[in-house]
């Protein structure tokens, strides 16, 4: 850690669009619990656009976050001096902005597909991480990233587990552009005028992820579903929450049974996330119900507006199977 503000140079954005950017990644950070103050975050750079403003990102929070950056890439030098001009861009970041610069010049990596490159690259990521005892490793995949892998995904055949794609955080790894979308990254390097380098691949449309961004997602988009990348995103993230709730979700939400029903915290249920929550509605009530039937949009909706609203002592929302009453902070699920 450096002991000086004037021994840690960041980057200051010029503009209000570019500080509102930076603000926005900073409170899906929060939301995710990526980064605490105190951090030391190795920040995966490949010299592209997404990672070179995920650095410019962690550089303009340093001072205020009392971060410990470091830097790792990796230069298979399959691409001849395009690929040494990529690692020449981050390695002068890294000197500009006085930050610790470490690579790996895989040997024998011609040839290799997609994933056996992606399994040397995490590889040499870990490795750093413990040798130089950093807490995460920050990856620069975006909203458009994550739409892709739901489609590669579906693709091939999956479950619902593979649906949940990418993940915020995954063991050390953090994700904070996972839900940022490739063009507003774009905009904020444009507009802050921060040079990156563009990956020749990134064209070669053999490769099925490239095949996918650049001829299917625009079809999807143009001829069927606008805003395609933004509804896969946040159907990944539906899945991930409903995937990976509390082991101890009926202990924490205090669920009670009862003769007529069931009755749980309210406190505790406000505090799932929004599909999580609709989630466990649709499960109560067929455990009250004894139905094998989910219960339709309208009873989420309106049981959801009742529980969230804070008017009166007590509140009802009643069906033809199911009365919802909640009394402070208990829900009460009763049948008729």
């Amino acid at each position: 850690m450096q002991d000086s503000h004037e021994e840690t140079p960041s980057f200051f954005p010029a503009s209000s669009s570019g500080r509102a950017f930076i603000k926005r990644v900073r409170n899906n950070d929060v939301e995710n619990g990526l980064l605490e103050r105190g951090t030391a975050v190795l920040v995966a750079v490949s010299g592209g656009s997404d990672s070179t403003a995920l650095l410019h990102v962690f550089l303009s929070l340093r001072v205020k976050l009392d971060l410990r950056l470091g830097v790792v890439h990796v230069n298979y030098r399959i691409r001849g001096t395009e690929a040494d001009a990529d690692e020449a861009l981050v390695r002068n970041y890294c000197e500009r902005f006085s930050i610790p610069f470490f690579t790996f010049h895989p040997k024998n990596a011609t040839g290799k597909n997609e994933e056996s490159l992606r399994d040397i690259r995490y590889r040499f990521f870990e490795t750093i991480r413990k040798r130089e005892h950093f807490d995460t490793i920050a990856i620069a995949h975006t909203e458009d990233d994550q739409a892709e892998t739901v489609l590669i995904r579906l693709l091939r055949g999956t479950g619902p587990v593979g649906l949940v794609a990418m993940k915020p955080r995954n063991g050390s790894l953090i994700r904070p552009f996972l839900s940022v979308p490739k063009q507003d990254i774009l905009d904020f390097l444009s507009t802050e005028k921060i040079p990156f380098q563009e990956d020749s691949t990134n064209a070669d449309t053999s490769i099925l992820r490239n095949r996918i961004r650049h001829e299917l997602m625009p079809l999807l988009e143009r001829e069927y579903r606008p805003g395609i990348r933004t509804t896969l995103a946040r159907t990944a993230r539906v899945f991930h929450d409903l995937s990976s709730p509390s082991e101890n979700l009926s202990e924490a939400l205090s669920i009670q049974i009862h003769k007529d029903g069931i009755s749980f915290s309210r406190k505790t249920y406000l505090l799932l996330p929004d599909s999580m929550r609709a989630h466990e509605l649709r499960r109560l009530y067929i455990i009250v119900t004894r139905t094998k039937k989910f219960p339709n949009e309208s009873f989420v909706r309106e049981a959801e507006r009742l529980i969230r609203s804070t008017k009166g002592k007590v509140r009802t929302y009643e069906s033809l199977r199911l009365k919802i009453e909640v009394r402070g902070d208990r829900i009460a699920m009763i049948r008729p």
